[in-house]
C-alpha cells in the first residue's frame, strides 16, 4: 500500500470514531434532557419594607432639611428607600480609586 492509502484509511478511521464518539454524547444528552431538572436560581429581591423596616422620622426630618438647604427652590421628596445595595459601597470606592489613579492619554 502507498503512503495516500494508509494516510486515507487512518482518516476515515478517526471520522468513523469521532462520529461514533458524538452520536453516544447526543444519545446522552437526550436522555438527560428528559428528566426533570431544577429550575435555576433566580437573582434574590430586595425585601420588602414593612412598618419594623421604615426609615425613622427623624432621618427623614434630616434628609429633607438637607435637600431644602441645597436645592433651594420649591421642591417634593416623592420617595426615600434603604439601600440595599450597602455592602458593595467598600468595593465601589475601591474601584473608584483605581480607576482615578490611571492617567488618561
Amino acid at each position: 500500500m502507498n503512503y495516500q492509502t494508509v494516510g486515507m484509511l487512518i482518516l476515515l478511521g478517526a471520522l468513523a470514531y469521532l462520529w461514533l464518539v458524538v452520536n453516544r454524547l447526543s444519545r446522552t444528552v437526550r436522555i438527560l434532557g428528559q428528566h426533570a431538572l431544577p429550575p435555576a436560581p433566580t437573582k434574590p429581591t430586595p425585601p420588602v419594607m414593612s412598618a419594623a423596616d421604615a426609615i425613622d422620622e427623624g432621618v427623614v426630618a434630616a434628609i429633607a432639611a438637607a435637600v431644602a438647604l441645597v436645592i433651594r427652590v420649591p421642591h417634593r421628596i416623592v420617595a426615600m428607600h434603604p439601600d440595599y445595595g450597602a455592602q458593595h459601597a467598600w468595593s465601589a470606592e475601591g474601584r473608584r480609586e483605581i480607576y482615578l489613579s490611571h492617567k488618561i492619554r
